[in-house]
């Protein structure tokens, strides 16, 4: 049964009380997930958010009460069957980093009725009929600890993330408002073959956008004196780590270095008394780590012995106390993940002196 115009009226009405939750929703999700691809896991990328506006909302209605296979029976329906009320879009300068954000939001988040989040590629190549749609999209809620206080009212409701490289995104965009939304009949056989030459050009960017990546972290590589930056920082300390995703949580390593006035490779292998560490043993304290993390109740915060998380581990090894002592005159609601894991980090040298049974909770 098509939607009624009094369907669409009440719907239209409670969507204009509600969409103050969906802005909240949207910013909260993409401050988690800019957190947690361009600080954590160094992932060049733009993280966007926004909120379907009334009026789209309206029309997105209208449209589907012109199509038979929308049939919802209740405004209830409507608001659990539409998922991108609110939405973030994260686009990654390289396509090769789509799989990593995937991975950081399925760890960030949980999804829809407090199950996993699944990730749903979308990708819709089809030269033929000039078809160039790239994306991962994900339902996403937030996870438990963030339901408190201003966000307490997001509890069962969820956001769409969509994961494509910015040259995917121009095609998307485009491709989206002249066919989804067609106007006199839609896209005619001069704007397809416009549209599939776009989509070409936007497969040949993906690839020199690559390739223009590599060559910088080539020539960072050869760089001297202080980092400038994360990107430097693991650019030229990832031959130092082979067989390892530097890249990954490289933002809490590059903290902790700057914490500790590591400023540049030198200084890392002075730090670390031996030189840089031997990744055999360094993954193994990490694992260690985590399986105190485990008995003492906190397993969100267990580490990565695949990526930078192994000279995190290295450097807090001897300096975990001083980079505490750092953040203790710097009170927030929230402590970053470098307090946090130090905080632990003393605890557990102090239970390898002190091996008493581990029974509290964090």
């Amino acid at each position: 049964m098509a939607l009624s115009e009094e369907q669409i009226t009440e719907a239209v009405e409670r969507y204009g009380r509600e969409r103050d939750r969906y802005i909240k929703l949207a910013a909260r999700v993409a401050d988690l997930t800019r957190t947690a691809i361009l600080e954590e896991s160094v992932i060049r990328a733009q993280v966007t958010s926004r909120t379907k506006s009334v009026r789209s909302f309206q029309g997105k209605l209208r449209r589907f009460a012109m199509n038979p296979e929308k049939n919802y029976t209740s405004v209830e329906e409507i608001f659990a069957g539409i998922s991108d009320l609110a939405g973030v879009r994260v686009a990654t300068y390289r396509p090769e980093d789509q799989e990593q954000v995937e991975k950081e939001i399925c760890k960030v988040f949980k999804g829809p009725g407090d199950g996993n989040v699944v990730p749903d590629p979308k990708d819709k190549i089809d030269f033929a009929n000039a078809r160039f749609y790239r994306g991962v999209h994900c339902q996403v809620c937030l996870p438990e600890q963030e339901l408190i206080g201003d966000f307490e009212n997001l509890r069962g409701t969820s956001c769409e993330v969509q994961i494509c490289s910015m040259m995917a995104h121009v095609w998307n965009e485009i491709e989206h408002d002249i066919s989804y939304k067609p106007q006199g009949g839609g896209p005619g056989l001069v704007e397809k073959g416009l549209l599939q030459a776009l989509g070409h050009l936007t497969l040949s960017g993906d690839a020199t956008i690559s390739r223009l990546i590599e060559a910088t972290e080539v020539r960072l590589e050869e760089q001297t004196g202080d980092f400038t930056d994360v990107h430097d920082f693991v650019a030229r300390l990832r031959k130092n780590f082979p067989g390892l995703e530097l890249a990954v949580n490289a933002g809490v390593a590059f903290d902790v270095a700057m914490i500790l006035e590591l400023s540049n490779p030198g200084r890392i292998a002075q730090a670390l008394g031996t030189g840089l560490p031997d990744i055999a043993v360094a993954q193994a304290r990490v694992e260690q780590f985590n399986l105190y993390l485990d008995r003492i109740g906190v397993p969100d915060v267990r580490l990565n012995p695949r990526s930078a998380d192994v000279l995190t581990v290295a450097l807090l090894q001897k300096n975990a106390q001083q980079v505490l002592a750092y953040f203790a005159d710097r009170t927030t609601t929230r402590p970053p993940r470098p307090a946090t894991l130090s905080k632990r980090y003393v605890d557990f040298l102090a239970r390898l002196d002190d091996p008493a049974p581990e029974s509290e909770a964090a």
